[in-house]
């Protein structure tokens, strides 16, 4: 997740590579809470913005998607690939901004956990990627943490149920909600008291067919 934290929080000021070992240990179980929708689809194509160490992208490989992960870590992405190839799984892992990537295919599922970054122009551009590279029919996932729960950081770096519904716009909503969830540090940032009690926007949605 980009965005500021306080003071205290060793998240603060990072460059991403220094969050990741990239040896594989920060990797961590699909989240079943964000993707419980999609665990009942049909497997496809996958993208998984801003993928961190390659949890989801590997647990939906494991259940049969075909899979592409970026994100702007190359730790991160090495974390990733070599818990890939552990798993026994082939994804697509790519060393790439959200803001920026382009894409030339389109997907069944887009994915984004906990990676958006603040509000603004880099925000839009995510979310306009990962409109654009859904498919008709396709499932775009979002996850991020409620900013009128947050204790710490600026209520931008995190989002509400009225954006989200806002940015889902034109698609058809299957839930958009606040859900009480777990912690979700990266890589090797540590947690911290601020993490104790969280709520997460969770936002589901598909594209209309033709």
């Amino acid at each position: 997740m980009e965005g500021e934290a306080p003071q205290d929080d060793p998240r603060r000021n990072w460059d991403w590579d220094d969050a990741y070992v990239g040896d594989g240990s920060e990797t961590t179980p699909l989240d079943e809470q964000l993707l419980a929708d999609v665990l009942k689809l049909v497997p496809g194509r996958a993208l998984d913005l801003g993928c961190g160490a390659g949890g989801n992208a590997i647990g939906l490989a494991l259940r049969g998607w075909q899979v592409t992960g970026i994100d702007i870590s190359t730790k991160a992405i090495a974390s990733a690939r070599q818990s890939a190839d552990a798993a026994g799984v082939a994804i697509c892992f790519e060393v790439a901004d959200i803001t920026t990537w382009e894409q030339h295919e389109e997907y069944e599922l887009v994915l984004s956990a906990y990676a958006l970054p603040p509000q603004g122009s880099q925000r839009d551009a995510a979310l306009a990627l990962a409109r654009r590279a859904l498919a008709p029919g396709g499932v775009v996932v979002v996850g991020e943490f409620d900013a009128t729960a947050m204790s710490w950081g600026k209520r931008s770096d995190f989002v509400t149920v009225e954006e989200m519904t806002e940015a889902a716009e034109g698609l058809e909503i299957v839930r958009i909600e606040s859900v009480a969830t777990k912690p979700h540090d990266h890589g090797n940032q540590g947690s911290t008291p601020h993490h104790r009690q969280l709520r997460a926007v969770i936002a589901v949605a598909r594209k209309p067919t033709p």
